[in-house]
């Protein structure tokens, strides 16, 4: 009886708690260069991810900090990676939630769940349409953070190995 007690009382809290407490609080920056993909900095690059990130900010506006950037390969292939860091108690919830916000933007098709392989992150990727080309929209949620990409030329499987990537150099937990 004492083993279930203390399973019920320290287990349970540990194991929905641990994910929490790795994932939040959490800290973003855009680095200027993510494997093959450089940070365009041009004026019209950087107009853009202004207005993407006061796009962010409107629409979570819990978020402690907001992040927007387009990136670049000298083959161009073009990635806009956005999203904010703030506690999110419903990161699978948020995760629908983000696709079902974008779909009218991009004309999405039906979401695809992505296995993450971490506890407590989410992940949906759809197809869709941006000036008339195709993409692939990626959103991934956590407890501490959401990152979006939209992504040119790559099929969802790339794009969402693309997105773990660029969310591993951009986000960051915070050291306690």
């Amino acid at each position: 009886m004492l083993l279930l007690t203390l399973a019920c009382c320290c287990g349970c809290p540990a194991y929905y708690g641990f994910p929490i407490a790795a994932q939040y609080p959490a800290r973003a920056a855009l680095p200027e260069q993510v494997a093959d993909l450089s940070l365009r900095q041009d004026d019209g690059s950087a107009e853009a991810a202004q207005q993407l990130e006061s796009e962010v900010r409107q629409d979570h506006w819990l978020a402690e900090d907001t992040f927007a950037g387009i990136y670049a390969t000298s083959d161009g292939k073009r990635v806009t990676v956005f999203g904010g860091t703030g506690f999110r108690l419903t990161p699978e919830a948020d995760a629908d939630a983000e696709i079902t916000r974008l779909s009218e933007r991009y004309a999405l098709n039906a979401p695809e769940t992505v296995k993450t392989g971490v506890r407590g992150r989410h992940e949906r990727c759809a197809v869709g349409r941006s000036a008339g080309n195709e993409v692939v929209v990626c959103t991934s949620v956590d407890h501490g953070s959401i990152a979006t990409g939209v992504f040119t030329r790559l099929s969802v499987s790339d794009s969402a190995a693309l997105l773990d990537t660029l969310r591993g150099q951009i986000v960051q937990p915070e050291q306690r």
